[in-house]
């Protein structure tokens, strides 16, 4: 909602109301397996859309916590491994 002036009134959780369960719609939930051959497991990622973007920035923190050895990429997933060999061949 906005003012006459075009400025938005529900600026904070005071003003703006959440929907509750109530308002929600009912659904159903169905269980689909479709396996996967690429890892040994055969699972696949279901929706963990809040922990995507961890992964980049735990990457992102160790290249940070190494630059000053020279060290400026390391590829992913970032093993102990590749971090010593990164640190090895880095450029001072």
């Amino acid at each position: 909602r906005y003012d006459i002036d075009g400025n938005p009134i529900t600026t904070n959780f005071a003003d703006y109301t959440f929907i509750s369960a109530v308002e929600l719609p009912s659904i159903e939930v169905v269980h689909m397996e479709t396996p996967t051959f690429v890892n040994p497991l055969g699972a696949k990622g279901i929706g963990e859309s809040g922990t995507i973007g961890s992964t980049p920035a735990v990457q992102s923190a160790v290249i940070d916590a190494l630059l000053h050895l020279g060290v400026r990429h390391i590829d992913m997933p970032t093993t102990p491994e590749r971090v010593w060999s990164a640190i090895a061949s880095a450029t001072r």
